[in-house]
């Protein structure tokens, strides 16, 4: 659960940008793309520092990297409530966009390594959560604090959470070892399963962050809300992606297979019609909306839970996520465009097709990522301790997980 609350944490300083966007603008003299940049340069980070990151924590340590992430995060965002100028505020998000990479590709190494069986599987989809939650966080405590403070007080805020869960994870977290090197030599395919994972998460997140950026247009456009209203709305629907990560913990724990929560990926491009069609009224219009995020947080969340079973070696755990991240991080930045020029070209209707596509591709690389790994296998890794190292008081030998999808198979 800390390690879940610092992925937490770490996502509300992803979107502590946006509710200070205004008075960022006015005080610093912002264009509108100078602060779409300050906004996204930390998802820009990932999208190029991805794999390299999973190779460098591979020697560093997960544990380590989860914990200096995000004292570099603290660091860097108290900074940036420091600045004085776009080019210190872009710096600032940069390094910051650093130790946020460091504690996502880390958190999931880390969970994986702590636990086995039906808790791995559920932990991992719970790490699914982190962003949606965050950015809900974000979103809701930004919107109530920008009205009354200024957003160097805000930022400066968001800094001492990062902080001090740093402090709690160099205090509670058992002392998990270094990933043993080994022949650098590779089978054929050993990343194919990782990469397929990747993909679908960069599709499945390509979806969820172009939906949530349209909306508003949608709803002031062409249903004529009152901004406010359309700031509810989609509070609401983004907390969607967060119930069905929290979902998909809750029934892989409890045995299901991933192969039975893959299918649910169809009702995406089927509830997006109702959503962005003005015939409908504006509660089933949000409730659809909130269906369309709920399943994509539902299937992001399996993503991760899949992961240990996509892979032969527990070291390359470690770069899967590193892939993971980058790959999914080139899906939220290419969303926004994808759906508005989609939308330019072809109206609210094509927001439906784009989701079909791209919603469709990921559950299909969801599912096949999942049944591939190097040795033509799908029961995971050993993430076993070596020898003689300490794994924290009380805590029990990390042997092979179950596959996720055969929730009968639980010894081999």
């Amino acid at each position: 659960m800390a390690t879940w609350l610092a992925g937490v944490v770490a996502a509300v300083g992803l979107g502590a940008v946006s509710p200070a966007g205004s008075a960022l603008r006015s005080s610093l003299g912002l264009s509108a793309g100078e602060l779409a940049w300050a906004t996204s340069s930390i998802t820009a980070v990932s999208a190029v520092l991805g794999i390299p990151a999973g190779w460098w924590i591979r020697r560093f340590g997960a544990h380590r990297a989860l914990s200096w992430g995000l004292f570099v995060m603290s660091a860097a965002t108290a900074t940036s409530a420091a600045a004085g100028s776009w080019g210190l505020l872009l710096g600032s998000r940069v390094a910051e966009g650093v130790g946020y990479l460091l504690v996502f590709v880390a958190g999931p190494v880390v969970l994986a390594r702590m636990t086995q069986g039906g808790i791995r599987s559920a932990a991992l989809a719970l790490w699914g959560t982190c962003v949606p939650m965050g950015l809900a966080i974000a979103a809701a405590t930004g919107g109530v604090l920008a009205s009354q403070w200024t957003w160097n007080r805000w930022l400066a805020l968001t800094a001492l959470g990062p902080l001090i869960m740093a402090g709690v994870l160099t205090a509670v977290l058992p002392r998990l070892p270094r990933t043993p090197e080994q022949s650098p030599r590779r089978a054929a395919g050993t990343w194919n399963g990782a990469l397929r994972l990747g993909a679908a998460y960069g599709s499945l997140s390509l979806v969820g962050v172009g939906a949530v950026i349209v909306l508003p247009l949608f709803l002031t456009e062409r249903r004529e809300v009152t901004p406010t209203v359309a700031g509810t709305v989609v509070a609401l629907v983004c907390l969607g992606s967060a119930v069905g990560g929290l979902a998909a913990s809750w029934v892989l724990r409890r045995g299901w297979a991933l192969s039975s929560l893959v299918p649910l990926g169809v009702l995406m491009p089927v509830a997006c019609l109702p959503a962005f069609s003005a015939e409908f009224p504006l509660a089933v219009g949000g409730a659809a909306a909130t269906l369309v995020l709920l399943v994509d947080g539902l299937l992001i969340s399996a993503v991760f839970a899949a992961v240990p079973a996509a892979v032969s070696r527990a070291e390359d755990v470690d770069v899967a996520n590193g892939i993971l991240n980058q790959l999914g991080s080139v899906g939220m930045l290419m969303g926004p465009p994808v759906f508005g020029l989609a939308v330019a070209a072809a109206g609210w209707g094509a927001v439906a097709a784009v989701t079909l596509v791209f919603g469709g591709l990921g559950t299909v690389l969801l599912l096949t990522g999942a049944r591939t790994s190097p040795t033509g296998t799908a029961e995971g890794v050993s993430l076993d301790a070596p020898d003689g190292v300490d794994t924290g008081e009380g805590s029990k030998p990390l042997r092979k997980a179950p596959d996720v999808r055969k929730p009968n198979r639980n010894r081999i």
